[in-house]
């Protein structure tokens, strides 16, 4: 599938694995897709999304405190814990000891959605639109919680197609 991804949307995709590593998260999930997205779309789309709220560093330091409430709910401080271990401990930490960071079943899920909103619209790649798109198709909870922080997801999904390229 990947093959039929605009360069764009593969940087989408390299951005999501750094966004996810930033969180410290061990897998890509639909919102480290999101934040890839927004850091890396072209105008005009990236003007709209930022008319409707969405920048990569509000989306960020959102997920970021999201994160960390729900860690604290279980009793877990991020700070504490590089503190005790060292800083940076936690970066690229996967438990195999590689550096890749796999994609989360519902990253997964919003990756074919983003094959059939291109297919669906008779378009021969996969871009950056697709993926947003495709965030929204299969909009898992986090990712929900997120958007709606600013807009509803079908407002955002308008959006999309307002802007997006015949």
């Amino acid at each position: 599938m990947f093959e039929r991804f605009t360069t764009s949307a593969r940087a989408v995709v390299l951005a999501a694995q750094g966004q996810a590593r930033a969180l410290h998260s061990p897998r890509i999930e639909p919102t480290h897709l999101f934040l890839g997205a927004l850091s890396t779309v072209d105008e005009p789309l990236r003007k709209a999304l930022e008319e409707a709220g969405f920048t990569a560093d509000g989306v960020f330091a959102d997920a970021q405190t999201r994160d960390a409430r729900a860690l604290r709910s279980l009793g877990i401080d991020l700070d504490a814990v590089e503190s005790t271990v060292g800083p940076g401990a936690l970066d690229d930490a996967q438990p195999d000891g590689s550096k890749h960071i796999p994609f989360a079943p519902s990253a997964k899920e919003v990756l074919k959605h983003s094959l059939k909103e291109a297919a669906e619209r008779r378009d021969r790649e996969i871009g950056v639109e697709h993926i947003l798109l495709g965030l929204v198709r299969g909009a898992d909870p986090w990712f929900t919680e997120l958007v709606q922080l600013r807009c509803s997801l079908d407002d955002l999904r308008s959006t999309v197609l307002l802007v997006r390229t015949p």
